[in-house]
Parts: C-alpha cells; structure tokens; sequence
C-alpha cells in the first residue's frame, strides 16, 4: 500500500471516520501473498468451482491465474493441503480431498431441470432451494433439453449429488446415465417419475385416496360429462400421473361418466405460455363447452381456463366445475379459490433430500422408490352440475 494512503488511513482512525474500511485495509496490508493465494484457493473451493475430488489446474497456471509467483503458489497450497482441504498425488496432480467435512465445506447439489418454460419448473426449483440450503448444501441448476445433453455429464463431475427433474421421457434414457446411475459413485434422485426400472432412485406421487374422494364428490355432485385440458409435447403428454387414476376411477366405480380427454390436449406453441393457447381454444370452442359441467387441469394453467370459460359466458362454478391438479406457490391468491388436489412440491424436495441422504449411507443398495401424497383442498369453484 502506498505511503500516503497508509497515512491518509491513519488520520481517518485517529479522526473517528471510516474505522472500518481502514481496519480492512490494514488488516489486508498485514497478509503475506501466500496468505492472499490461499485465500483465493479455498474461495473457489467454497464456491464450488473445485468441487470435493475434483483436480485442481496445473500449479504454474493457477499462479499466472491469481497473479502469483510459482513458489507463492506452492506454498499456498502446501497450507490447504496441511489444512485437508488439498492432497497431491504424485505424478497425477492436485485434488481436492473427497472427505471434507461439512461444517468446513457446503455440499453441492446438482438440480436438472427441463429447458421448456412451465410455472411449475420454478416452484420445483424454489423447493429444491429451500430444502437444500437449510441442509446446507450448495445449489447448481442446468436446463437440458434432453437425456443426452452432456451439461448433465459435467454437472454431475462437479456435484456429490443429482436431482433430476422430468427433463424428458425416461424411457429414454442416455448411454452416460444410465452409466452414471449403476456406477453408485454420488446419488442420483429422479423426480415426479418412477425409474426404479432403471435402478434409479425416485420420488414420485402416488395416486391415492384423495384422488378418489375428488373423483367421488364429482359425481356426487351430479357431473357425468367431464372435459380434460392437457397438454401434448412432441413427443408425450404431460399431464398430472394421477390423472390415469382418476380416469379408472370413473370407468370402474362409474362407467356411465364421460371423461372426454381428446377434445383439449394441445400442443402449446415454443416460448408461449400456455395460458395462450388455452384461452385461444376455449373461445373457439365455446358451444362445445356448454356440452359439459365440468373441466379438470393442471393448476399451472387454472388462469386460461377460467379466463377462457368465463368470456364463453360460462360462468365458474354455477356453469362449470373447476377441478385442478398440482401446487402453484401462488395458488392461495387465485380467484375464485379453486379445488384443489395438491401435490406438495414441498413434501417432494424433503423426500429428495431423504433418499440423497441414504443414497449416501447406502451407496450399494437397490434402487429405492419415495413416494409423497397428494392433499384435498375445497376451493370455490364445484357446484352441483346443471341438468
């Protein structure tokens, strides 16, 4: 530091001004450049540039990295490597070590989640987050367009674990994946999907009781003809898993219902929201919906629905029952309060902590299979269906 703004600093203190900043400055002053590299070091190690047992680059690099010389360099990490956070090994470089503690460095998760834009994406990831950091683990998210997408590869390199979202059909799965995933090297939690099949481990919904009272209230309430909105990739339909129940529901408890699951599955437009196409169809379609009482959906696309039904001049629920799937973190301000049969992202991102936890304690185990359940929420928007 130069002369003058040591001095310029000094008569800050002694003037009751600045103390802090000056103190910072000093204290700086006083580290030897080792002291400064190791710091640097291990801040990109906390910040999980280097992950647990990951290679660090070549030593002469990191020094014209950090602005270093070579030996400063040397000595920085001879101080990380008394310290465990480093191990050399010879003739294969320097790693840091895999048995950190997690009082002295976070966990790193590895989140993957789908690159098409959906609501729902976001509050699974606002879940996982919370979840995750009050375990205090460290969060990294990739969008991947698909199971082939080698930003997977590399996340799961610089992670201790993976949560998977449903990027894609699991069915089609990739060669390196499913490499990955018999390896048992850092646990692999795939989400809103069964891929036990796959000796993967999973947390998924299970269709439930709920699901059947929701079902039950339905008819009890008088509805026969009853249309599903949905939406179709180019591939798959994406829908609620619980939503094959409820159609069984209907077929075996009370076969005389129509649940009409064509009429409305679309195919929602790249880089649209799907509220869009929804409002589009139901105008469109409006002498079609008065052929029915009811409609099920997923919550994400509750606002298009009721958009699109109340200006066909359907009003909800005197014309139309409402029935929605999922959980939406702004739910409780939608109006009118919908029915709801809830599916907790919450409940999801606890069950995925539990199973990375055992997955960790059991790495040799069989794939094991979590399922969360499904909560009944009354809402505003089920009536009696009109004759």
């Amino acid at each position: 530091m130069a002369l003058d703004k040591i001095v310029a600093l000094c008569y800050n203190i002694r003037e009751g001004t600045d103390k802090t900043t000056a103190a910072v400055m000093i204290r700086e002053r006083k580290k030897s450049k080792v002291e400064l590299a190791r710091e640097q070091i291990l801040r990109e190690i906390t910040m999980g540039n280097y992950p647990r047992g990951s290679v660090l680059p070549p030593e002469r690099e990191m020094a014209g990295q950090i602005g270093v010389s070579y030996m400063t360099l040397r000595k920085a990490v001879g101080a990380l490597v008394e310290e465990h956070y480093l191990e050399r090994a010879h003739g294969s470089g320097t790693f840091v070590c895999s048995e950190i503690s997690e009082s002295k460095l976070q966990k790193q998760l590895g989140v993957v989640v789908p690159t098409w834009f959906a609501p729902e994406i976001l509050d699974f990831i606002t879940h996982i987050f919370q979840v995750f950091t009050n375990a205090n683990w460290l969060i990294k998210v990739i969008y991947a367009r698909d199971w082939e997408d080698r930003t997977i590869l590399n996340l799961w390199r610089n992670c201790d674990a993976l949560v998977c979202g449903t990027v894609y059909d699991i069915n089609a799965l990739s060669d390196f994946m499913l490499e990955l995933i018999h390896r048992r090297e850092k646990p692999i939690v795939f989400c809103e999907v069964d891929a036990s099949a796959y000796e993967a481990d999973s947390v998924f919904y299970q269709p439930d009781a709920p699901l059947d009272d929701a079902a039950r209230h339905l008819y009890e309430l008088g509805h026969r003809r009853i249309l599903r909105i949905n939406q179709k990739t180019a591939t798959e339909e994406r829908f609620h898993p619980g939503m094959d129940r409820f159609r069984e529901f209907f077929r075996k408890e009370y076969p005389e219902v129509e649940v009409n699951e064509e009429a409305f599955i679309f195919e929602i437009p790249r880089y649209e929201l799907a509220h869009h196409t929804i409002y589009r169809e139901l105008i469109a379609r409006r002498t079609m919906l008065r052929e029915y009482t009811a409609v099920i959906c997923p919550l994400s696309y509750y606002w298009g629905a009721v958009a699109g039904l109340l200006d066909s001049g359907i009003r909800v629920p005197e014309d139309m029952s409402v029935l929605a799937f999922g959980d939406r973190q702004e739910a409780q301000f939608y109006r009118p309060r919908p029915a709801i049969l809830s599916v907790m992202m919450s409940d999801l991102a606890l069950k995925a902590l539990e199973l990375v936890r055992w997955r960790e304690q059991n790495p040799d185990s069989p794939a094991r299979v979590l399922r969360f359940q499904s909560t009944w929420i009354a809402g505003e928007t089920l009536a009696v269906a009109k004759s």
